[in-house]
């Protein structure tokens, strides 16, 4: 089984663990980008940092104590 199948399959099973803990599976995030697609990653990046931002934070966080 190649990586890429490994990661999609890893993902799929961590939204799913997401789900179970009441958190959103959108918080995590599986893209396909070449090396060469410097504006995809760029437009990646910033949308994928505008969708956390809109969330907020980690609402399993004030449970923790760090």
């Amino acid at each position: 089984m190649s990586g890429n199948l490994k990661a999609r399959r890893r993902v799929a099973i961590l939204k799913t663990i997401f789900d179970t803990l009441g958190l959103e599976s959108e918080r995590v995030h599986l893209e396909w980008i070449s090396a060469s697609e410097g504006k995809k990653f760029a437009d990646t990046v910033k949308k994928i940092t505008e969708e956390t931002k809109q969330q907020g934070p980690n609402p399993l966080a004030k449970h923790w104590s760090i």
